[in-house]
């Protein structure tokens, strides 16, 4: 069984306020994909996400990636289970209408902001979940 340990996700979080957005493996900086995996990491103690998400170093490539799995969902829905979103703890992750990536905060969602550092938005604007 996988860990779970939910209060993990703030320090991470903590630890990512000043990130920068990008696909590349440039220190200190993440895209969604990278994002959520690492803050499974944190919290489950594992990152299914790597297995698409260390393909890329580019958005080009990243979409080149996605689009080889079937978009963001379908990719995510291969190394992830999907839950109803009425059960998604703390740590787990979410899809947006926009197809960002997000971790389920409590109330709220949280993801890589477009320049720098994290948003937040209201559970509601999630569409999808997943668990590990």
């Amino acid at each position: 069984m996988n860990r779970y340990d939910p209060h993990a996700l703030i320090a991470f979080l903590e630890s990512r306020d000043d990130w920068v957005f990008g696909y590349g493996p440039e220190v200190r900086t993440h895209d969604c994909a990278r994002f959520g995996g690492a803050g499974l990491f944190e919290v489950f103690g594992l990152d299914p996400l790597t297995r698409f998400a260390s393909h890329w170093t580019t958005r080009r490539g990243a979409r080149r990636v996605l689009s080889a799995h079937g978009g963001m969902a379908a990719a995510v829905d291969e190394v992830m289970t999907p839950i109803d979103l009425t059960q998604a703890r703390r740590g787990e992750l979410g899809m947006t209408a926009n197809d960002q990536l997000v971790l389920f905060e409590g109330d709220t969602v949280v993801g890589p902001a477009p320049v720098r550092g994290l948003y937040r938005l209201p559970r509601s604007a999630a569409i999808r979940a997943w668990t590990v």
